[in-house]
C-alpha cells in the first residue's frame, strides 16, 4: 500500500508539470473549439494506454524494456516537438476568430478521429512518459503481480484523462476565455519557445 502512495504522488506531481500534452490542448482549444480539445484529451489517454501496453508486453516478452527503442522514440519525439513549435509560430502570426462553442462539423467523424490522432501523436512522441511509464512499472515489477500491474495502468490512465478534462473544463470557463481571447498571440509563442525547449532537452540528453 506505501509503494502505491508513492506512486500515486508521483503520477500526481508529472500531471502537475506542465508538457507538450499541456500545451497542444491549450492551442488546440484556441485554434479550433473545445470539442476539439475534448478529443485530443482522449487521444492522449489512449497514447498512455498504448505506452503501458507496450511496456508490460515487453517485460512479458523480453523480461527488460529495450533501451534502443526509447531513443529512436526520443529522437522522433524531438522532430513532432519541432514541428508544433513551427506551427504554434504560424499561428501567432496569424489572426483568429476566437470562438470555443462547437462548429457545426465538429461531429464529423474524420475531425474526431484527426482531433484524437493530434493527441495520440503527443502522447507517444513525448520520450518523457516512456521514461515514466518505464521506471514505475520496474519499480512495481517484483512487487506487484500481473492483475496488480493492469489494475495500476488502468487507474494512471484513467487519472491522465480526468486531469486533462479537469484542465480543459478550468481554461474553458469565461473569464479565463477572454484572458485567452486576449493574450492568445503571446499564448502561441510561449507554447512555440516551449516546446522547442522540450525537444533542445530530448536532443541534448
Amino acid at each position: 500500500m506505501e509503494l502505491f502512495f508513492i506512486i500515486a504522488l508521483t503520477h500526481f506531481m508529472a500531471l502537475l508539470s506542465p508538457g507538450p500534452d499541456f500545451f497542444l490542448i491549450i492551442t488546440t482549444l484556441l485554434r479550433k473549439s473545445k470539442k476539439s480539445a475534448h478529443w485530443v484529451c482522449v487521444g492522449i489517454a489512449l497514447g498512455n494506454a498504448l505506452i503501458l501496453i507496450a511496456i508490460l508486453s515487453g517485460l512479458f516478452l523480453l523480461g527488460k524494456i529495450n533501451v534502443d527503442i526509447i531513443k529512436y522514440i526520443q529522437i522522433g519525439g524531438a522532430i513532432y516537438l519541432i514541428y508544433l513549435a513551427y506551427i504554434c509560430f504560424i499561428y501567432a502570426k496569424t489572426p483568429i476568430e476566437f470562438d470555443i462553442k462547437p462548429t457545426q462539423n465538429i461531429h464529423q467523424p474524420q475531425l474526431v478521429i484527426k482531433n484524437i490522432r493530434l493527441g495520440l501523436q503527443s502522447s507517444l512522441l513525448n520520450p518523457k512518459n516512456m521514461m515514466f511509464y518505464s521506471s514505475l512499472i520496474l519499480l512495481i515489477d517484483q512487487d506487484f503481480n500481473a492483475i496488480q500491474k493492469i489494475l495500476l495502468s488502468t487507474w494512471m490512465i484513467s487519472v491522465v484523462l480526468i486531469w486533462n478534462f479537469f484542465v480543459l473544463k478550468l481554461i474553458s470557463h469565461k473569464k479565463w476565455i477572454d484572458w485567452l481571447k486576449a493574450k492568445s498571440q503571446w499564448l502561441y509563442y510561449i507554447s512555440s519557445g516551449c516546446f522547442l525547449f522540450f525537444s533542445m532537452i530530448l536532443i541534448l540528453a
